[in-house]
């Protein structure tokens, strides 16, 4: 089995915040909107600029409309399990994510010995870079599968 992420990879207690207290900000804080609810949404006027700067205008009002919230408490709750510290972890890590500090991204994929591919995507190459993402995914379930065969 093998992980991937273009996302957080937090350590057993350490919350989201306080890994992104040691990185500057990226563009996205400013952008996420509180609900009544407690959730966040990114603001549809910023969403294509801030998330998915790469991908058409017209999916990204799409992708804006579509967007589902993060729970703002997500941030300050603590894992009690850390996935990478057991399974393989690919990375996909672009120097252009406007909503994952890039330089935290690579220190986390660092610290989880993750298989890292570097590029300048938005924080979306599912949407922006299908190709990118398949490649990945191909090498980890390569990796995985000779694993199995051991």
């Amino acid at each position: 089995m093998a992980a991937f992420r273009e996302a957080f990879a937090p350590d057993v207690g350490e919350t989201i915040a306080a890994a992104g207290s040691k990185y500057p900000a990226p563009p996205l804080g400013p952008a996420l909107k509180p609900d009544a609810a407690g959730f966040l949404w990114v603001d549809r006027a910023k969403f294509r600029e801030v998330f998915c700067h790469d991908v058409p205008v017209a999916e990204a009002r799409i992708a804006a409309a579509t967007q589902k919230p993060i729970l703002a408490a997500s941030f300050e709750a603590a894992p009690t399990s850390a996935a990478w510290k057991s399974v393989p972890s690919w990375f996909m890590v672009s120097t252009q994510d406007k909503a994952i500090n890039p330089d935290l991204m690579q220190a986390q994929a660092k610290r989880a010995n993750g298989t890292v591919t570097v590029g300048t995507w938005s924080h979306v190459p599912f949407l922006s870079q299908p190709r990118a993402v398949v490649k990945v995914i191909e090498e980890a379930a390569k990796h995985a599968s000779a694993r199995a065969g051991q």
